[in-house]
């Protein structure tokens, strides 16, 4: 489904009131940056299931 923006602002409202948590939101806004450089437009993809950021780097180390 591809959902169009007015401006950034609508877009990021949009995204942070869809998301369940903050990986999501780092993926969708990032599509959105690519899609305005690119299109010249604010638009989302969206599929069913939404991608995420994952760190590792929060894990300690026992030694």
């Amino acid at each position: 489904m591809k959902i169009r923006f007015k401006d950034r602002l609508e877009a990021v409202e949009w995204i942070a009131n869809y998301v369940e948590n903050e990986g999501q939101f780092e993926v969708l806004r990032e599509q959105l940056n690519f899609n305005y450089i690119y299109e010249g437009t604010y638009f989302l993809n969206i599929e069913e299931e939404i991608g995420e950021v994952v760190s590792l780097n929060g894990q300690k180390e026992r030694r």
